[in-house]
């Protein structure tokens, strides 16, 4: 299929739909290879990262500021995933769990008196 420029045209004509499709199914865009869900509770903040399919050999989470970044090294690749957050993490109680190939990381939504700021790496066997 061959697209043609109509005259006059510019290179933003489908941007509009683009953004609509966005906002409409914003699950159009979502990443199968390492899918990560948000999610909020009356208590916590909990990010899950469904592993099952990679057979991870290490993970690297870094949480700092408003960013969490997770590293999944396999035998065959490494990938990587960034969020920004809506709240900043420099304050957050922050527990970790790795269970049936599912990776947990929940943060209180209630601020602790301690900053937070780390990355955490760990073998997988």
């Amino acid at each position: 299929m061959t697209h043609s420029k109509r005259p006059g045209s510019n290179d933003f004509d489908g941007v509009e739909d683009w953004l609509r499709q966005f906002y409409e199914d914003p699950y159009a865009w979502y990443d199968e290879t390492l899918p990560i869900d948000l999610y909020e509770t009356s208590q916590q903040y909990i990010i899950e990262a469904d592993l099952t399919s990679l057979q991870p050999v290490q993970l690297t989470i870094t949480l700092c500021g408003c960013e969490f970044i997770l590293i999944v090294k396999t035998a065959e690749q490494s990938l990587e995933k960034s969020l920004l957050l809506p709240f900043y993490l420099s304050n957050k109680t922050i527990q970790t769990d790795y269970t049936n190939s599912i990776l947990t990381v929940a943060m209180n939504k209630e601020e602790s008196e301690e900053q937070t700021s780390f990355s955490l790496q760990f073998p997988i066997s």
